[in-house]
């Protein structure tokens, strides 16, 4: 709900409450936290005008905290802008990037600065649990300006004391969480590499000190976008906080023509009293609801078999036939063939760019093998590198201009490859008919889609948006061309785990890592912004090629039981053990599916600090519940587990644990525990099912 009571602005959700003020002409940030119904000021007034909260701070008047826009000319490298109107629009502004879904009604706040002739308009939309925020600057002048810093959103808050979360790390180890107290001084979460990056996630929780995983408040900010982010927090000598999120502009910035407008990509703020937990469900609510694209948001995602760690390059008919044939009658709903099967792909160094049927390989195109998945009960699925281009390839030698270059430098080879300019529309036009093709031609029904390196050589910073903007465009053709082709986003792993990447693909590649328990901590930090049904889990052989463990067949399923099931296994040499085992395993997921996928999720175990991961999802009407605990290592014997209490049940009803016809009150497993046994061996796992008794 949007309220405006002469120069406040009240933003209401169903928990949270957003407010700011207009006085002697600029914005001031009153409050943001529970719903108290009212406007309230918590930030406070005092001390000098130019230290107050500010709605949406600039640089160069007085306020030396990080600021939210920078704009240089010639002469100056100040602003100041300064309310003119304000306008309550029925849906929100179309931006050009992905963005959340939904006709709501959105304040638009105008500022100017009539020195330099910019309109800046920010955008708040609230949504019944989080509020939506975007920014559009117009240069109405007859001059350029230069854009060195222009955020989503400024966010303050009142002096206390904070701890953080971010998801930071590396390859095969994406998105580790870590929690520590804000001290003195800015902490920076960015990416310059033309992605998300495996490196850091355009996601952070702020927390006021002492909030847990179910008490407590908790502040969420992610941002909409799938190129650089910048995210700012600062703790000032005055205890006050503030959260910078946007766009992370490079060195030398971009320049703003005389009539060029430029809107920012959308940030997510989300609010909770109810701890870390209730933050998540906020966010897997939301993009559930209106991210997500709605042809795939809250529909059971097909169970995948991938080709490559088994067939990698050895591409061929009799090859996938012996494939195929190993994964029928397993419960398996699509064959996906990864990685070689176009142009002369025999090795990673050659042929990227060229998106034609490799006929040597297969001399007959993919009629053969689709046709072979179909008789066997199931569907077909491709995987395109589309942003890349390998120099030893037949689009290199055509188009070598169409790489990412600086003219006079060497390119740098990542992967024996480079990054087509998808800056350039001749080059999103090519990959895009040539995708086509494939896709016309042939019936698919999934295609994954991978992204394998950083940008380099990028001769300015404006080249990194139009990139990103390339990439969505991509996406929007092939989206609006197959509307019911379900496009699985990939980056090496999970190095492009976003909300942008989300708006189009329903799942994302978790990551490369596939070991069970490096899985389990992965899927638990990343569920604290994303939801179970965007993470692609896959079962993979033992030992496991990242890590050398081996773990048990039934713990590798049950962790990536939770979020979309697939598998990397050569399945027709398997025991026959553990065929029937995947075949049992696919009839409970697709049992199970609709509760774990668009359930509320209550983490209970964090793998990071307690030995175990663990995890509730209730079904949104409390009528059923799938619970995942697994333990890192094995106890004394004789030792029972541990006894777990639950969260998320309707407290006065009963529950049948399924496995064991016990029931239960909710009352003694809410507040006593539910006891857990397992086998005693390292890395044991256990999934049970509670359902409401009538």
């Amino acid at each position: 709900m949007i309220q405006v009571i002469e120069n406040k602005f009240l933003l209401t959700g169903k928990e949270y409450q957003y407010a700011f003020y207009v006085e002697d002409g600029k914005l001031y940030h009153a409050y943001y936290g529970a719903n108290l119904g009212v406007y309230y000021e918590s930030c406070g007034k005092e001390g000098y005008k130019v230290e107050l909260p500010k709605e949406y701070s600039e640089f160069g008047r007085g306020d030396f905290r990080p600021t939210a826009i920078v704009v240089r000319t010639n002469e100056s490298l100040s602003t100041d802008f300064r309310f003119d109107s304000y306008k309550i629009l029925d849906k929100k502004p179309s931006i050009g990037l992905p963005s959340m879904r939904g006709e709501k009604q959105t304040l638009a706040v105008v500022l100017k600065d009539l020195r330099l002739n910019l309109k800046l308009t920010l955008f708040y939309t609230p949504y019944e649990d989080g509020l939506v925020r975007s920014v559009l600057l117009e240069n109405n002048g007859k001059e350029a300006v230069v854009l060195d810093k222009i955020s989503s959103g400024c966010f303050e808050f009142s002096r206390g004391e904070y701890e953080t979360i971010d998801l930071c790390g590396r390859s095969n180890a994406e998105r580790q969480y870590s929690r520590e107290k804000l001290g003195n001084g800015v902490k920076k979460l960015a990416s310059s590499r033309g992605i998300t990056s495996h490196q850091t996630n355009c996601f952070m929780a702020l927390l006021k000190s002492g909030a847990e995983e179910e008490t407590g408040e908790a502040y969420g900010f992610n941002l909409i976008y799938s190129g650089n982010f910048n995210i700012e927090c600062e703790k000032d000598a005055y205890s006050r906080v503030r959260v910078i999120v946007g766009e992370n502009i490079l060195y030398g910035g971009i320049e703003l023509q005389a009539g060029e407008k430029y809107y920012t990509p959308e940030v997510v703020s989300v609010y909770s009293i109810d701890g870390i937990g209730g933050m998540s469900r906020n966010f897997h609510r939301l993009y559930r609801k209106y991210l997500i694209n709605p042809v795939f948001a809250d529909k059971i995602r097909p169970i995948v078999i991938n080709s490559w760690e088994s067939v990698v390059y050895n591409v061929g008919e009799e090859t996938l036939f012996e494939f195929i044939d190993g994964a029928k009658g397993l419960g398996i709903d699509m064959v996906v063939l990864d990685d070689g099967w176009f142009g002369e792909r025999d090795d990673e160094d050659r042929s990227l760019g060229d998106w034609y049927v490799h006929k040597t390989k297969l001399p007959n195109g993919l009629k053969p093998v689709i046709d072979r998945c179909h008789a066997s009960g199931m569907k077909f699925g491709i995987w395109f590198e589309p942003e890349a281009i390998s120099p030893n390839s037949d689009l290199y030698r055509q188009h070598p201009d169409w790489a990412i270059h600086t003219n006079g430098c060497e390119g740098v080879q990542m992967r024996n490859q480079f990054v087509l300019d998808f800056s350039n529309a001749n080059v999103v036009d090519y990959v895009y008919e040539c995708m086509k093709n494939i896709l016309e031609n042939n019936a698919i029904d999934y295609v994954k889609w991978d992204m394998n390196r950083s940008l380099t050589d990028v001769p300015n910073a404006k080249k990194y948006r139009d990139y990103t903007l390339g990439v969505y465009a991509l996406y929007n053709r092939l989206t609006a061309s197959f509307p019911n082709v379900l496009i699985e986003g990939c980056s090496t792993g999970g190095a492009r785990f976003d909300g942008g990447i989300l708006y189009y693909s329903p799942m994302i590649w978790t990551s490369d890592n596939t070991d069970a328990w490096c899985r389990a901590k992965i899927q638990y930090s990343t569920s604290l912004c994303y939801p179970l049904q965007s993470l692609s889990n896959h079962v993979s052989d033992v030992p496991n090629r990242q890590t050398k463990r081996s773990i048990d067949f039934e713990t590798r399923a049950n962790v990536a039981k939770f979020g979309c099931l697939g598998y990397e296994l050569h399945i027709a040499n398997e025991k026959e053990e553990n065929r029937e085992l995947v075949k049992k395993q696919t009839a409970e997921y697709k049992k199970d599916a609709d509760v774990i996928l668009t359930g509320d999720l209550y983490r209970l175990r964090n793998p990071y600090q307690d030995g175990a991961f663990a995890q509730i999802v209730v079904a949104e009407d409390k009528s059923r519940a799938v619970l995942l605990y697994v333990r890192e290592s094995s106890v004394l014997n004789g030792q029972k587990e541990e006894r777990l209490r639950l969260k998320g049940l309707e407290e006065n009803a009963k529950y049948v644990v399924e496995e064991t016809g016990e029931i239960f009150t909710a009352k003694s497993l809410l507040k006593v525990g539910l006891d857990i046994e397992l086998k005693r061996m390292d890395y044991s796992s256990i999934i049970l099912h509670l359902s409401k008794v009538k």
